[in-house]
């Protein structure tokens, strides 16, 4: 099996290698600086915000760096207990998804990488399609089909809710990066007596590892997010969402900008911190498999 490895190592041309190792020239460098920039302003703005009086939030000309910082709208959020359930519940809804994601899907995306079959293509380019599907059009028939089952406000009826929506773009990430797996590692196992249960538990799982981690983070990310669907399933109070509880800071004639600053940053906090940790896996796994369709 050393073997397969280093041939397949080889496979990658000295030249290249060198260009690839080659420093890219300033101009580059200072180009991905200002899109980062750009890319991280409404986070760090939303962070200023938060730290900011209430009369300087609403002041003219704008104040850009708060005079007098304060955190007392992180006090106050953090001493209320709807915020910290919001947070519990997003953590409970999306892990749970993400569990059924990778369950799912891996099986899935690995019969499409490795057995041969008609429609193979189609059926990869069906699920990129389908995991663009707008969420408002498939709401009513789902919101009446749980309502029937007695999932309407409970975890199961959104878990199995966004399960089903990011379950095709998981299985797309994962097939693509089972491709990149060389097929000679199994033939290499099988020879050693290996069955295709224990090739499949002992060998391609964890090569696939990082692909893992890539579609669970990126599943994991997008049901936080997810709204509509949150907001239609789950109307109590004590079950909904971050990301429909803040939405209803609002009241009729106030906005509290600074408590909604405060309370976003707090319940993205967490996707920053994995987004930052785990991101090379994240374009790992999105590129992964990009010439093998």
């Amino acid at each position: 099996m050393m073997a397969v490895v280093q041939a397949v190592r080889q496979r990658v041309p000295a030249s290249v290698a060198a260009r690839l190792r080659r420093r890219a020239p300033v101009w580059f460098y200072a180009l991905a600086g200002a899109v980062a920039l750009l890319s991280l302003f409404p986070t760090l703005w939303l962070f200023v915000t938060s730290i900011k009086p209430s009369a300087q939030i609403y002041a003219w000309p704008p104040v850009y760096l708060p005079l007098r910082p304060t955190l007392d709208n992180y006090r106050h959020l953090l001493q209320s207990a709807d915020l910290v359930r919001y947070i519990l519940n997003s953590v409970i809804v999306s892990g749970a998804a993400t569990l059924g994601v990778l369950a799912l899907g891996g099986l899935a995306a690995y019969s499409l990488a490795r057995l041969r079959y008609r429609g193979r293509r189609a059926i990869m380019v069906g699920l990129l399609a389908v995991s663009m599907f707008p969420v408002m059009a498939i709401i009513p028939s789902l919101f009446l089909f749980f309502r029937h089952l007695g999932l309407i406000n409970t975890y199961p009826g959104l878990i199995l809710g966004h399960t089903a929506l990011f379950l095709p773009m998981g299985i797309w990430i994962l097939a693509n990066y089972f491709k990149t797996i060389p097929v000679e590692m199994e033939e290499a196992a099988r020879v050693d007596g290996c069955s295709p249960v224990r090739t499949l538990w002992s060998v391609i799982l964890p090569l696939a590892v990082p692909g893992l981690v890539a579609a669970g983070l990126i599943v994991f990310i997008m049901s936080w997010n997810e709204f509509a669907m949150a907001l239609v399933l789950l109307s109590k109070n004590e079950l909904r969402t971050a990301v429909v509880g803040i939405s209803l800071y609002p009241g009729e004639y106030a906005f509290p900008w600074e408590t909604i600053s405060a309370a976003t940053f707090l319940s993205i906090l967490p996707l920053l911190v994995l987004t930052f940790v785990f991101q090379r896996y994240i374009v790992g796994g999105l590129t992964a498999g990009a010439t093998k369709m």
